[in-house]
């Protein structure tokens, strides 16, 4: 059963306070596509966190977060984007148009992560490498080959590779001067490697770290961390595709890369 209809089928049994929850979700659904924490809804609705995870393990959820997902799953579905704003309603289900208004959403979150300053000190990093190695783990290898093919058709020489053996032996090659970038939305593919990480820093090699997760535990060794918005993470499912959005990360890097390079 979806959500909303879980909210009104529930609504008598639930306390005042849980009871001005439900009337603020089901008036403001998009509070939820929005992103919008748990203590931001909570205050909007004038009442408690503790309130919001009862409401929600009420109805079934284990907490807050399985329920955002499960809302939006369901808003996204009803295209309720595009249909409550109008005082309409959900309007009647779009997948393309909801699909590609999803992803614009994320895409416009990059600024908001995103540090300029960073962006540009990880340009110049490239430019000013000796070698630079670029790593890519399970589907971000993808990624890692569009900015080398894109780095290569600038001039700026590097190679990138999803072997651990190539990368051990990059760890005991690459020292002062030279730079390795990761990209690892989770960081799974780099879990229980970190002493090739530390040899890395050890010998005064750089490391720009992009991915999603920022807690991961090649965070700790790079000199530069950026962290992208995680649309498979927040939607709750797998259908939306991160690379979509380190892509166009790559896109803003390359540019400043382009204005730096003399090449």
């Amino acid at each position: 059963m979806d959500p909303v209809t879980m909210l009104k089928r529930n609504y008598d049994t639930l306390t005042k306070a849980e009871q001005r929850l439900a009337d603020y979700i089901l008036s403001h659904p998009r509070c939820v596509l929005d992103g919008l924490g748990i203590s931001d809804i909570s205050k909007a609705a004038r009442s408690s966190n503790a309130a919001l995870v009862r409401l929600c393990q009420k109805l079934g959820y284990k907490g807050y977060s399985e329920f955002k997902y499960s809302m939006h799953r369901y808003l996204l579905a009803q295209g309720a984007e595009r249909g409550e704003e109008s005082g309409e309603g959900p309007a009647a289900p779009d997948p393309m148009h909801n699909t590609i208004e999803t992803y614009v959403r994320y895409l416009r979150r990059i600024p908001d992560c995103v540090n300029t300053d960073d962006l540009r000190r990880a340009a110049q990093s490239i430019c000013t490498a000796r070698h630079i190695s670029i790593w890519g783990f399970n589907r971000t290898f993808q990624s890692a080959k569009q900015l080398s093919n894109r780095l290569g058709r600038l001039g700026i020489f590097n190679q990138v590779t999803d072997d651990w053996v190539v990368m051990g032996d990059d760890a005991e090659i690459l020292a002062q001067g030279d730079l390795c970038i990761l990209i690892s939305t989770m960081g799974r593919g780099i879990r229980g490697r970190e002493n090739t990480l530390r040899t890395l820093r050890e010998r005064g090699c750089k490391i720009i770290l992009i991915c999603m997760n920022p807690k991961q535990p090649a965070a700790e060794y790079a000199d530069l961390v950026f962290a992208l918005p995680w649309i498979s993470h927040d939607a709750g499912d797998n259908f939306f595709e991160d690379q979509i959005i380190v892509y166009l990360f790559l896109e803003l890097l390359l540019y400043e890369v382009a204005k730096l390079y003399p090449g």
